[in-house]
């Protein structure tokens, strides 16, 4: 198994824009997370497809881990759509797609009806048989499904169903707090399942910050050849924690994501090391490298 090389991190390194190729050319694979690191969920990030062609030359596979409810063909479809061709990654893992299995493959979640909470524009192409166990009423529903990401003032009005469940296993199919998409901050998913396991519900989270969702993607890396790979993410509550919990070298992308208003640096701006190791220290874990953005 691919192992970090670092144990616990209390030296961030970090890398400017100069320097990020000599560096990643350490590695021969790539686990990328996607929103802030590579696309918003409406754009290509700027150099973003010239980074993957240039891993692609160089004959190392890239392996994306997201935490977007959609199942994976569909997360492939939305990618080459948005102009990231198929010969640019080697496939993906997503918390939707981990969500299904654990639907089709864990008996405990194989019957009744599912109530789904958050946005499920992403839920359509889901398998039929799970599809067709939907309802709208949260009292005749087994289970409640958190999916998507919505405007923060909808957080309430969408959680107001949930405090009389708090019975009813909550299956969180989007583990992230926040997101940024299409530039606007919104909420994910996660942030009602959290809500919900402090009114005392039980939640089963799918997709980063577990460390098995890692370890299934390391290990699709691994399997195509990759024995020193990257992990490279934005969110300093899903992603770094997850990777070094997985024991994967981690490069943090500060000025594309989602704290890059707390920096208050401009997209894909240079980092200045004072003010960014002030909000790492903020933050239980901190990455072994940290970079700008993915160009």
């Amino acid at each position: 198994m691919t192992t970090s090389r670092f144990s616990a991190v209390t030296h961030t390194r970090y890398i400017d824009h100069a320097g990020l190729d000599a560096f990643c050319a350490d590695y021969d694979g790539f686990l990328l997370d996607l929103w802030g690191v590579l696309i918003d969920g409406v754009d290509v990030f700027p150099g973003a497809l010239d980074w993957l062609a240039r891993r692609a030359a160089e004959g190392k596979p890239v392996w994306f881990l997201s935490n977007a409810s959609r199942s994976v063909p569909e997360m492939a479809d939305t990618l080459v759509r948005l102009g990231v061709s198929r010969e640019l990654f080697a496939g993906i893992t997503t918390s939707g797609q981990l969500a299904i299995d654990a639907f089709t493959h864990e008996r405990e979640f194989q019957r009744g009806g599912i109530y789904t909470v958050g946005v499920g524009d992403a839920l359509t192409t889901w398998p039929a048989d799970i599809r067709e166990r939907f309802c709208d009423d949260i009292h005749a529903a087994s289970l409640i499904l958190g999916v998507g990401s919505f405007p923060q003032h909808e957080l309430e009005e969408r959680f107001a169903p949930l405090r009389g469940a708090t019975d009813k296993p909550f299956l969180c199919a989007n583990p992230d707090r926040v997101v940024v998409s299409g530039g606007q901050t919104v909420f994910g998913a996660g942030r009602l399942a959290e809500a919900f396991a402090e009114e005392g519900g039980s939640v089963h989270w799918y997709g980063k910050p577990d460390p098995s969702a890692f370890r299934i993607a390391q290990r699709q890396l691994e399997a195509r050849g990759a024995q020193h790979i990257l992990f490279v993410g934005d969110s300093l509550v899903t992603d770094v924690p997850g990777a070094l919990a997985a024991r994967i070298d981690t490069l943090w992308l500060a000025s594309t994501g989602i704290h890059r208003q707390a920096l208050g640096v401009p997209f894909n701006g240079e980092l200045d090391p004072e003010k960014t190791n002030a909000l790492l220290d903020g933050y239980p874990v901190r990455p072994h490298f940290a970079a700008p953005g993915l160009v």
